[in-house]
């Protein structure tokens, strides 16, 4: 593709926030608790037990955030990974109200502890428009907004003329609106996080590959090129990349590469966030103008499907992402592209996270299969794994359990 710019940094990461942290310059013998991986989800399972007063070692291979995590949209949207009328095609009404409920929650949970500690990570509320480019897009969401205004949904319907209005765009033949929605910078909040969580006990080892985790006799035996470390618990939460210590999950995470490029700074065009095309293409506009726009995956040969590298960019996802904007607004005729990047996800074959103890493997947890979704959920599922590791009872939704895994495969 001619005049392809190459691929930077994420623009999440291009910031001066340390994401290289040590806590001692020596990795432990032995500790209550190893978590592997260093994202949203690993330092949310080391924060709630060091708040729990649990020994814990945090060990991740890259620095803090530098996976999916680092990587994203830059949305945090409470729901379920599908429509709501594909929701409870699959779940039924109850337990997508539960998994709805749980983001919810988990949404009010990162407020506060952005709220508790002053994290500066752009935290920002608005709403979501699913817009419909499509009649059967338009039909979803007319049956997802009427299932989801009897449920008590604080939701609107538009029609094509209100679409047109609302976006400045003729392209959208209709949209739902979802009034509850949120931005937030990532990679700031998971360094704060583990900020916290090192504060009170955490030891934090970044730059640490985990080679092997073995079961034995006498608990768990952590191998990495620094030495090996004794553990009571292991903790995996390396989402698309668990499959390398626990090859029996090959084909249950799989790693998907998502793609998404930031512009320039441009005037604001709205004042919600928005996905369309089911989904598959998501899009923001930030307080600083820049708008962040993810997705196209469909047009690449192998919509990304068991891709790790991160490093690259797929050229036809990349031309979809940068044309679509001018094809699509007016306004953005002539927008400026500044960065685009990739980062790998972890896809389950039901669409739903794994979370708890992984069946087969004592004493080892896991967090993983977030398949796109995972800010919603990783600040309270990691909060879950705590609660099971001291021996409580969280309540996550039956659609999490990792029970249904070996059903699965």
């Amino acid at each position: 593709m001619e005049n392809l710019q190459p691929l930077s940094d994420s623009f999440w990461l291009a910031d001066s926030v340390n994401r290289n942290l040590q806590s001692t310059p020596q990795l432990p013998t032995a500790s209550d608790v190893v978590v592997i991986g260093g994202g949203i989800s690993g330092v949310s399972v080391a924060y709630w037990l060091s708040e729990l007063g649990v020994e814990v070692v945090l060990l991740e291979r890259r620095g803090l955030a530098e996976g999916a995590t680092g990587r994203n949209g830059g949305h945090l949207a409470p729901g379920t990974n599908k429509d709501f009328a594909d929701a409870i095609a699959t779940h039924g009404l109850e337990e997508t109200l539960t998994i709805w409920r749980f983001t919810q929650t988990v949404v009010q949970l990162v407020h506060q502890f952005i709220d508790q500690h002053q994290v500066d990570c752009d935290l920002h509320f608005n709403s979501l428009a699913s817009l419909a480019l499509t009649a059967l897009e338009v039909e979803q969401q007319r049956r997802s907004f009427e299932l989801m205004w009897d449920s008590g949904f604080d939701v609107e319907f538009w029609d094509k003329e209100q679409a047109m209005h609302h976006t400045q765009s003729s392209r959208f033949l209709g949209g739902l609106l979802y009034k509850e929605h949120a931005q937030v910078w990532a990679t700031k909040l998971v360094v704060a996080i583990a900020r916290v969580a090192m504060q009170n006990g955490a030891n934090i080892q970044t730059g640490t590959l985990v080679e092997a985790v073995e079961q034995s006799r006498n608990g768990l035996i952590v191998r990495t090129p620094q030495g090996e470390i004794r553990a009571k618990f292991v903790v995996h939460a390396t989402n698309a990349y668990v499959r390398h210590l626990r090859p029996v999950l090959k084909d249950l995470i799989v790693p998907v590469r998502g793609q998404v490029i930031v512009t320039e700074p441009v005037p604001p065009l709205w004042d919600f966030d928005w996905i369309t095309n089911h989904g598959y293409e998501y899009c923001l506009q930030r307080p600083d103008g820049r708008i962040v726009l993810g997705g196209m995956r469909w047009r690449s040969p192998t919509h990304e499907w068991n891709v790790e590298d991160d490093s690259q960019i797929e050229p036809a996802v990349s031309e979809g992402l940068r044309t679509f904007l001018p094809d699509h607004f007016e306004a953005l005729r002539n927008v400026q592209i500044g960065q685009e990047w990739t980062g790998i996800m972890g896809f389950s074959p039901d669409d739903n996270p794994f979370v708890g103890e992984l069946p087969g493997y004592p004493g080892e947890y896991i967090i993983a299969g977030y398949t796109g979704h995972g800010m919603p959920i990783a600040f309270g599922v990691g909060r879950a794994i705590a609660q099971l590791i001291t021996g409580q009872q969280p309540q996550l939704p039956l659609a999490f359990s990792p029970a249904r895994l070996w059903q699965l495969k």
